[in-house]
């Protein structure tokens, strides 16, 4: 039987693409690069606001959905070489929801 944990994990997880449509286009679209994308690479793709880009993403973000690093595109280090950027990635994570639940192991004592 699926673990209660990962079921509620799963269900959020898939739950937060449901609404609103500019947080599933969002996903879609880093999800369609190669590359880590920034959060004014992906809210001019969708065509939204930086800020509305930067809740989504981050909301994405921390149910799984997506991965988060931080790099200097400028390339300079040291003091006054800028904030470095937040890119976002798909997230190495599967989710799945089964209703109801399968239980695999008792379908295979029973083939057994």
């Amino acid at each position: 039987m699926q673990e209660c944990g990962n079921f509620d994990r799963s269900v959020t997880g898939i739950g937060v693409l449901a609404d609103p449509p500019c947080r599933r286009q969002l996903y879609r679209f880093v999800c369609s690069r190669d590359q880590p994308v920034s959060r004014d690479q992906a809210a001019q793709a969708v065509g939204i606001a930086r800020h509305k880009a930067k809740f989504h993403l981050d909301r994405l973000e921390a149910e799984g959905l997506l991965e988060a690093d931080y790099v200097r595109l400028s390339g300079r280090v040291g003091p006054g070489a800028g904030r470095p950027t937040k890119r976002y990635r798909r997230g190495r994570s599967e989710f799945a929801v089964s209703l109801p639940a399968r239980d695999y192991e008792l379908a295979g004592r029973i083939m057994a």
